[in-house]
């Protein structure tokens, strides 16, 4: 039994590990190794499309974005707001922030999602579930999220 239970626990760290490893090193700069920090425009618009397909959105066009960089240091950051299309033809915005890794020299997505998605039942539930189902709806998103950043992995590059 010990021995069963010492297997399971191996397995679910390699796991574990293998999720924060590719969700903290390998997928945030995937397809972004190209560009300077001076190009963060065309990086941008390369993960929001990225985002848009893997999230099964047309994207149509940027609404804004923003540079920043501070006066000291390296670091850069980029943020803006993508519009795209459902499948259906319904308007979605998407939020796109990236930041210039001053360790890697490259641009790194750090949030991207669909703003006010019609899956955010985490923020607002009408039935008002128990704690339990609450959290399985987190880990839910948190898993399609995951099954998102693959599926831009294996797709072919947007830009």
């Amino acid at each position: 039994m010990k021995k069963l239970l010492l297997a399971i626990l191996t397995v679910s760290a390699l796991a574990v590990g293998a999720f924060a490893f590719w969700n903290g090193y390998v997928y945030p700069p995937y397809g972004l190794h190209e560009y300077s920090k001076d190009q963060f425009a065309p990086a941008w618009e390369t993960a929001a499309k990225g985002f848009c397909a893997s999230s099964g959105l047309a994207f149509v066009r940027q609404d804004f974005i923003t540079f920043r960089k501070p006066d000291s240091g390296d670091e850069a950051y980029v943020w803006g707001v993508a519009r795209a299309l459902t499948p259906d033809g319904r308007e979605r915005l998407a939020w796109i922030y990236l930041e210039w890794s001053t360790k890697r020299r490259l641009w790194t997505r750090s949030y991207t999602l669909v703003l006010a998605d019609d899956d955010d039942e985490v923020y607002y539930t009408p039935t008002y579930p128990g704690q339990f189902q609450r959290a399985l709806i987190a880990l839910s998103k948190i898993m399609k999220e995951n099954a998102r950043h693959v599926r831009e992995y294996l797709a072919p590059p947007t830009h």
